[in-house]
């Protein structure tokens, strides 16, 4: 199970400054970055910010107008954040697909430019450098949601956006998701929501069967696909 947050903002604002230092107060999780750009990217170069992402993270995805760096084509981000298994991925850029996919964000200023980019899911504005970082990172695992990819399932007692808002605003726990129940279940391609009761069921079934088979003791993940004959 993943959880995302996004940073957003104007060019030389500080966001890969920022994402750097988050990873480096985030201790014991796996986390992915994934940066967007409209200019080639130079992931060597000891002096770039993308090759500062490179080192820290556990995975870094690059993508530019020309590609996608491990993937040939480019991908919309709910593309990107399904071929990940990670704790914590954090977007930076996308602007757009993280206000399709209602994905909580971090906006970075400087001297108030960009200000406008705010939105209902914005958890907070820097503005010219200036941060305590252990309350951003506070923030960024509060508020991270797990991707719902829009299924407005209804089970929160809101839609992916209304629940993502509220989210913002630190009115509900991002656990309230019934995507954060662990279980992943896809038919036919569609993720179906299931609630934490049926959830339950499934996975305390599922692990008492792989259980009885030799040399499946204490599985952290199991994946089971099942196709028609």
């Amino acid at each position: 199970m993943i959880r995302v947050i996004g940073v957003i903002g104007r060019k030389d604002t500080g966001k890969t400054g920022l994402i750097a230092n988050i990873l480096k107060n985030l201790n014991g999780m796996s986390v992915a970055t994934v940066k967007n750009s409209h200019m080639d990217i130079d992931v060597d170069s000891q002096n770039t910010d993308s090759y500062k992402l490179k080192q820290l993270a556990d995975t870094s995805i690059f993508v530019t107008n020309k590609g996608s760096a491990f993937y040939y084509d480019r991908m919309h981000l709910k593309d990107i954040l399904a071929k990940l298994d990670c704790d914590l991925v954090i977007v930076e850029g996308f602007k757009e697909d993280l206000i399709e996919l209602n994905i909580p964000k971090i906006l970075v200023t400087e001297g108030g430019r960009g200000a406008e980019l705010k939105d209902n899911q914005t958890i907070m504005v820097i503005d010219d450098f200036k941060y305590d970082i252990d309350e951003v990172t506070a923030q960024v695992l509060e508020k991270a949601i797990v991707p719902s990819y829009n299924l407005n399932c209804g089970h929160c007692g809101y839609n992916c956006k209304g629940f993502a808002n509220l989210l913002a605003l630190g009115e509900v726990k991002w656990n309230k998701c019934v995507m954060s129940t662990g279980l992943k279940l896809i038919v036919d391609g569609k993720t179906i929501p299931v609630n934490p009761f049926v959830s339950d069921v499934i996975k305390n079934t599922i692990k008492g069967i792989v259980g009885t088979l030799k040399g499946t003791e204490n599985p952290e993940t199991i994946s089971i696909k099942i196709e028609k004959k």
